[in-house]
């Protein structure tokens, strides 16, 4: 059977089973499909009307560009977002903004990676003590374009006072292991 056994029913529209599966906060998937060894996912945000941020005035669409992101990984693939962002024009033509395009929680400015792809590598980072290498390759980047990603976010959380709260007691664990299989070398010590 190839027909698929269950649809959306609204031609032209919004599948809501879709953006439940995938969980995009906000946007929403109009199109999923295997590109090489990636799950590559077309989404975008649902219109309304947009006020120019530099004036305020309602501005008129003005066209798409795709934009390239890479998000978690599901079904144990890389994912990629070809997010469709709008483009606007300001209607007010003594306005100094011209042009924009809008913006989403969906991922910072010029960034390669989803928000959220850069906190779940942060989250694994803590909790699973996976390596940045490792999680590069389970999101299809380079080592240096997830520390660009999550570095910023981490620099933060350090910087946060409340980070301590509610701890009570630090503990120090203390290791010793030998530091080399040749004889006549003694053990290391390691403070944690």
């Amino acid at each position: 059977m190839v027909e698929p056994t269950l649809c959306c029913t609204q031609p032209g529209g919004y599948c809501a089973r879709v953006d439940a599966l995938f969980n995009l906060d906000g946007v929403h998937v109009i199109d999923v499909g295997w590109r090489r060894d990636r799950l590559s996912l077309t989404v975008e945000t649902h219109p309304g009307p947009v006020g120019c941020p530099a004036c305020g005035v309602l501005a008129a669409s003005h066209g798409r560009r795709l934009r390239r992101l890479h998000d978690i990984p599901a079904f144990g693939a890389a994912v990629e977002l070809v997010w469709r962002v709008r483009r606007y024009r300001c209607a007010e033509p003594l306005c100094p903004g011209g042009v924009f395009t809008e913006d989403h929680d969906l991922a910072l400015a010029r960034a390669k990676l989803t928000t959220r792809a850069a906190w779940w590598a942060i989250s694994c980072i803590q909790r699973d003590t996976a390596s940045v290498a490792a999680l590069a390759r389970r999101l299809g980047v380079d080592w240096h374009t997830l520390w660009q990603a999550v570095k910023p976010l981490l620099i933060d959380l350090a910087d946060d006072p409340a980070r301590y709260a509610g701890v009570a007691v630090l503990g120090v664990d203390e290791h010793i292991w030998p530091h080399s299989p040749r004889p006549g070398k003694g053990p290391k010590e390691l403070t944690k």
